[in-house]
C-alpha cells in the first residue's frame, strides 16, 4: 500500500468527509435514550454502537493477526439486548470503539 493511500484511509478513519464524527454523535447522548426504538429505526443506539464495536474490532483483528476467528454472521456482530446493562458498559463500548479505531489508524498509517 502507498503512503498517499495510506494517508487516506487515515483520514477517513479519523473521521475526514463525515457529516458527523464519532465523538459529536454520542456527546452528550442522552442515557435513558440509548436503548430506545425510534419509530423507523431498525435498530436502538446502543444496539448500533456496539455494532460499531464489534465490527471494527473485527476487522483490526482480522489485518493483525492470521489466526483470528470472526464472530459467527450476522448475529455475532450485534448485542443480544435493545439496552446496554449499565451506564458503565456504553462507557466501556466507547472506550473500546475509540482505542481500536486508534489503532486501526497506526496500522494503516
Amino acid at each position: 500500500m502507498g503512503p498517499s493511500l495510506r494517508k487516506h484511509l487515515a483520514y477517513l478513519l479519523g473521521d475526514g468527509g463525515a457529516h458527523v464524527d464519532f465523538d459529536t454523535a454520542i456527546a452528550r447522548f442522552p442515557a435513558a435514550q440509548r436503548g430506545a426504538r425510534i419509530a423507523g429505526a431498525p435498530h436502538t443506539a446502543w444496539q448500533l454502537l456496539e455494532h460499531l464495536r464489534i465490527a471494527q474490532w473485527d476487522i483490526l483483528e482480522f489485518s493483525r493477526n492470521p489466526a483470528h476467528v470472526s464472530p459467527e454472521f450476522p448475529d455475532g456482530y450485534w448485542p443480544r439486548t435493545d439496552s446496554p446493562p449499565s451506564a458503565r458498559a456504553w462507557n466501556e463500548s466507547v472506550r473500546a470503539f475509540r482505542r481500536d479505531l486508534r489503532a486501526m489508524i497506526r496500522l494503516v498509517s
